[in-house]
């Protein structure tokens, strides 16, 4: 596993990633064996200014945005739950996690993209210092913000396998050269969380605020975009809530939202000027709105259709200046095949129930004036439904009812960005904490939960009267906690927050029965089979790839997908 991962990178990675590939690649043998050994040459030859630690440190964001990295971030928070259902050409591999039939040979348990990121992230934390020492342009202050982003990516890996796998194996150690042993065991959930935190909390406030000031007189798109696309303070204050709120450290989810809802108030108010079309407040919180003049879909358009909104926190962005762009990534492969501004059934497909009748009448999860409905899916026909989220560059409602059918304009590319964390993720993960907090905190929650609500509602105009009623949920600490969990399900809708959002519940409840009854429920067939399999807790997480338990003796399988094959490899 590591071992293999770790020393390809060391031996060949280590440099192509330090200098151009075709250096690597076509050097002459007898001028290589003529130079120093490869270690020596990157210790001695590379590491010495600051734009080798820029580099190594740009490169830790490619890994992150690789084919695989984003593929898994989706599927891993997305396919398992109760939103995604098999689509017309979903692949043999992919209908396994669906059916919660996964074998250790699947490839969407290979984890490689993943520990190949982690080490990058490794490599740049262990030489920062030692190039600060040598070159008297790459100050402290620099050098600890470019720490700041490396921790944050690691953070934010290792956090995607905890949640995917349970037990990994940690380290934050670089692979420098042949004589490190990185066949290690895998470490339990708890200890892998309390590590990230540890590290997160050592270089919070280290981060940059921003990479470009935001000017209250320009649109200045390239601002938002380094300031979204780059790991800044408000970034790592949001992994540091979500990681407390699977820790059950409810003080610290609030304080540590509270600093970005306080930043991004702030921010409003210096650039009310600019902002003063798009965003209100609602609650007192800024908000992008959904509703102008007599159309909705503003709010859906500016998050997704173009990104790097005045509510995003951190958003991969692929960009087709720079060749970057998600064809083979998982919203261009998985939710829709786009070909000429038109639609065709993709690998996965939204659970229609969730759509109902609308618009007609409200369905179970959305009321029929609710435009995340119609921003989420996309009914085609009578039988057809689509993932309209990220392949929408534009949604126009009309809010009129003459013309309720809503107008789409589809993606004539896959550049489209991948959002991580995102305004209302941290509001609601705050009144996730308030809820858990006991029942003093039930109105503030509540409050929360209604500003995301507010927004969403077409009909809705500023200053009108409240959708939800709090005397509705005030009595139940059950009731209030199904309202924030039902509209961090309708707001993150095909975000790859969902499975997770399941999966933290069961385990602050310890017990997976109320999951279980949730995802079976998608299921066309063996029902009751899925729900048994899933009232075991092992298998709540995935299996460990074969090929990992080949070259890591220390790995020992998941009992829930332990077969012969498997066994046989850890005796070996």
């Amino acid at each position: 596993m590591i071992t293999k991962i770790y020393h390809k990178i060391t031996r060949i990675g280590a440099v192509s990633l330090l200098f151009p590939l075709s250096q690597v690649l076509f050097s002459g043998c007898s001028d290589f064996l003529d130079v120093k050994p490869l270690n020596d040459v990157v210790l001695e030859n590379y590491w010495t200014k600051k734009s080798d630690v820029t580099s190594v440190l740009m490169s830790c964001y490619e890994s992150l945005y690789s084919t695989d990295c984003i593929t898994r971030m989706g599927l891993w928070g997305e396919a398992r739950s109760d939103n995604m259902i098999i689509g017309q050409t979903t692949s043999q591999d992919l209908e396994q996690l669906l059916k919660e039939d996964m074998l250790p040979t699947n490839p969407y348990c290979n984890w490689t993209s993943f520990y190949q990121t982690i080490n990058r992230c490794n490599i740049t934390i262990h030489y920062a210092p030692k190039v600060q020492e040598e070159d008297p342009n790459y100050t402290i202050s620099e050098m600890k913000a470019n720490i700041a982003e490396a921790t944050f990516i690691r953070s934010l890996c290792y956090f995607y396998l905890i949640r995917a796998f349970r037990d990994v194996p940690f380290t934050r150690e670089p692979s420098i050269d042949d004589t490190q042993n990185y066949q290690i065991p895998a470490d339990s959930f708890k200890v892998v969380l309390n590590n990230i935190i540890e590290d997160l909390e050592a270089v919070k406030d280290d981060a940059q605020l921003y990479f470009r000031k935001p000017n209250p007189d320009m649109a200045q798109e390239a601002a938002e975009r380094d300031n979204t696309s780059r790991v800044t303070r408000p970034a790592v204050y949001a992994l540091l809530a979500d990681l407390y709120l699977w820790q059950g450290n409810w003080q610290k989810v609030v304080e540590c939202c509270d600093y970005i809802i306080n930043f991004k108030t702030a921010e409003y108010e210096s650039l009310r000027r600019r902002l003063q079309n798009d965003v209100y407040l609602f609650n007192d919180i800024p908000l992008i709105r959904e509703k102008t003049d007599n159309t909705s879909g503003n709010a859906y358009n500016k998050i997704f259709g173009e990104g790097n909104s005045f509510e995003s926190i951190f958003e991969l962005n692929y960009d087709q200046t720079l060749n970057r762009d998600n064809s083979n990534g998982y919203v261009g492969s998985f939710y829709a095949n786009i070909n000429n501004n038109s639609l065709s059934t993709g690998l996965l497909a939204p659970y229609d129930v969730f759509y109902g009748n609308l618009p007609s009448s409200s369905s179970d999860m959305f009321n029929l004036n609710d435009c995340r409905a119609y921003e989420c899916i996309y009914q085609a026909t009578t039988t057809q439904y689509y993932i309209a989220k990220y392949n929408a560059t534009q949604i126009i409602i009309d809010n009129s009812r003459t013309n309720w059918k809503p107008e789409y304009s589809w993606r004539s590319n896959n550049f489209v960005h991948w959002i991580v964390y995102r305004f209302t993720d941290v509001l609601l993960m705050k009144a996730e904490a308030l809820v858990q907090m006991g029942s003093d905190h039930f109105e503030e929650a509540f409050k929360l939960v209604n500003t995301v609500s507010k927004r969403a509602v077409n009909s809705f105009s500023p200053g009108s009267g409240e959708v939800l009623k709090f005397d509705d949920y005030k009595e139940s600490a059950e009731a209030m906690e199904k309202l924030v969990m039902d509209e961090r399900h309708r707001e993150l809708m095909f975000e790859g927050k969902r499975w997770f959002d399941l999966l933290r519940v069961a385990m602050r409840k310890g017990s997976s029965r109320e999951l279980a009854n949730t995802v079976a429920e998608k299921q066309t067939t063996n029902i009751s089979g899925v729900k048994i399999r899933l009232g075991d807790p092992n298998a709540l997480f995935l299996p460990y790839y074969r090929n990992e338990l080949r070259v890591n003796p220390y790995l020992k399988q998941n009992p829930a997908y332990h077969t012969g094959g498997d066994a046989d490899l850890e005796k070996n």
